[in-house]
């Protein structure tokens, strides 16, 4: 009998011990890409941090350690992030615009990620003064 309990825990461990690793991840569809505008023209190089899941305007006078992300628009102001978590998320952006006074340049909105309806957000966001 002890030779039968043997060969059924041999054999549950072979599969078990022979299994390939299962992923480290699992890929979350979701992502949030930017245009930085300002007065229809593009502004690169901004930063654009994010408040994950809070329906209150962050403010502007955070430190960056009290947001969640952060990512940089690139030379054609377009920028994105992935994944990023589901929910109601607040972006907060700030740039340079050498065409206007004052140069330096800011915005927020708020997007709402889900997976059933908006995995994607794919949108302009303006900055002002």
């Amino acid at each position: 009998m002890s030779t039968r309990y043997f060969l059924l825990i041999f054999s549950v461990l072979s599969v078990v011990a022979c299994r390939p690793a299962g992923p480290e991840e699992i890929p979350f569809p979701t992502k949030i890409c930017v245009v930085t505008s300002h007065h229809g023209q593009p502004i690169p190089q901004a930063t654009v941090w994010i408040k994950y899941n809070t329906d209150t305007l962050p403010g502007y006078n955070l430190p960056s350690a009290d947001f969640d992300a952060s990512f940089k628009t690139g030379a054609d102001a377009r920028g994105c992030i992935e994944p990023v978590p589901e929910g109601r998320h607040w972006l907060i952006a700030f740039g340079y615009d050498s065409l206007h006074f004052p140069n330096y340049v800011y915005g927020s909105m708020m997007v709402n990620v889900s997976l059933k309806d908006k995995p994607v957000i794919d949108t302009i966001m303006y900055v002002s003064e």
